[in-house]
């Protein structure tokens, strides 16, 4: 129906109308005490007059921004999960369009249906889906589920003989999308109010290096099985899987107190405040019929 350079355009338009809607309506999300406490905090860094303490503070700024993932065990567990997932998905939307082109035969009308799936599955998976499942599972096993789903869907793209195999793996593949928002938002609960965006800038910084090494790394599998029997050209995919295996075994080690927001999946005991006493039973009232 269009040609490439028509739906290049098509696809720049939508780009801008995003843009604009973006820059004029969207709202600010940041509320107004957690602007003015961060800006407290950075006020209160010392002063560097000269020239190269303004350099330094700067070119060692990102370095700074990014060692909250290093706080703690549980925000290195976190942050190791966040890694996998970055680098497989990324590896499987960088690498996947070429090869089911030149091993299964896919045409463009076969990828246009291929990522209509990915996009109105993605939509109703973590627009609607993603938050019942949380209150059902919790986030601790809904990250569990996505990336044993994750691997399930990487396994099929490895044994994949026809396009039907790759359109079911990538209905599959839309789940696996939970685990990254679920990473998120454990790590915005367990995080002041003023440190939200240090953390999702941290988190996403960590994932554009994952989308580095990802692919990298799956293409060089390609490289050395590409051209074999066995374990033949999706071996890269098969790969995949069993790096989903792993962070889904290291999900499955996060700690529940931590991992969940909800008490009735963290299974945390009630315990009072303080300063309210335990009532007694001393004289044998509790209980007691009025």
């Amino acid at each position: 129906f269009f040609n490439h350079l028509q739906v290049s355009v098509a696809s720049f338009c939508v780009l801008m109308v995003a843009w604009l809607v973006t820059v004029f309506f969207l709202p600010e999300t940041l509320p107004a005490a957690n602007a003015a406490e961060a800006a407290r905090v950075r006020a209160e860094q010392p002063y560097r007059p000269t020239r190269w303490g303004r350099t330094k503070h700067a070119i060692t700024r990102p370095f700074r921004e990014i060692s909250i993932l290093n706080r703690n065990s549980f925000f290195r567990l976190l942050s190791a999960l966040a890694f996998f997932s970055g680098m497989v998905a990324t590896a499987d939307r960088t690498l996947l369009i070429y090869y089911v082109e030149e091993r299964l035969a896919f045409n463009d009308h076969d990828v246009a249906i291929m990522f209509m799936l990915i996009g109105i599955l993605g939509i109703l998976v973590q627009g609607v889906l993603i938050k019942p499942f949380n209150e059902c599972f919790g986030e601790r096993w809904v990250i569990v589920i996505a990336f044993l789903l994750g691997a399930v869907d990487n396994f099929m793209y490895g044994v994949a003989k026809n396009k039907t195999t790759i359109y079911v793996a990538t209905v599959i593949s839309s789940f696996g999308g939970m685990s990254f928002p679920t990473i998120s938002a454990i790590k915005a609960n367990n995080v002041k109010e003023s440190e939200q965006g240090r953390i999702q800038g941290a988190l996403y910084s960590l994932q554009a290096l994952a989308a580095g090494v990802g692919p990298m790394l799956l293409r060089g599998v390609y490289h050395y099985t590409k051209d074999t029997e066995f374990p033949g050209p999706g071996a890269m995919f098969t790969f995949a899987g069993f790096l989903y295996i792993v962070a889904a075994g290291f999900a499955f080690a996060l700690p529940k107190d931590k991992a969940n927001s909800s008490r009735r999946h963290s299974q945390v005991e009630y315990e009072p405040p303080a300063d309210v006493e335990e009532p007694s039973d001393e004289d044998g009232s509790i209980g007691r019929p009025l």
